[in-house]
């Protein structure tokens, strides 16, 4: 009984994204509302920092989150590791033909600033927005200005 469609078989994003958030929502429902803290270079290495200067200076001078205390190092070790993994696996080490390796690091510390600022990485954003919060929503507005902006100046500077 065939309905005459084709059928690739393979998994799209998409279904991906709507799987992996109602399984989210029933875990939820099974436990309490975690932190909205999602994979965020910047909020994990954040926290990484305040757990080693609060373990070296044996005092809680800096908060973090409570994901931060149980595992300050995974997060970035992890995506550290992982992308070298897959960049060897794929041969991919890109290099800028531009020659802007000064500017591509100012706008990589500009981007964790702002990130921080924030306080939210883009998951992390999406998370407190389904939260109801509104401060995100008006985030979530400036960070796709940002990105706007970001398009713009880099396709200026070195395209």
């Amino acid at each position: 009984m065939s309905d005459g469609t084709k059928h690739s078989g393979r998994i799209t994003p998409v279904a991906t994204a709507v799987v992996i958030g109602i399984l989210a929502v029933a875990v939820q429902l099974l436990f309490d509302k975690p932190e909205a803290y999602g994979i965020c270079v910047a909020c994990h290495s954040r926290d990484m920092l305040g757990w080693i200067i609060n373990n070296l200076l044996s005092a809680d001078a800096i908060v973090i989150t409570q994901a931060g205390v149980l595992s300050p190092f995974l997060t970035p070790l992890g995506i550290l590791i992982g992308a070298h993994i897959a960049a060897r696996r794929y041969n991919v080490f890109p290099r800028p033909v531009f020659g802007g390796e000064v500017k591509m690091f100012l706008l990589g510390i500009l981007s964790m600033v702002f990130a921080l600022i924030l306080a939210a990485c883009p998951l992390r954003l999406l998370l407190r927005i389904a939260y109801g919060d509104p401060l995100a929503i008006f985030g979530g507005l400036w960070m796709v200005g940002g990105i706007a902006v970001g398009i713009f100046v880099t396709r200026r500077w070195f395209i």
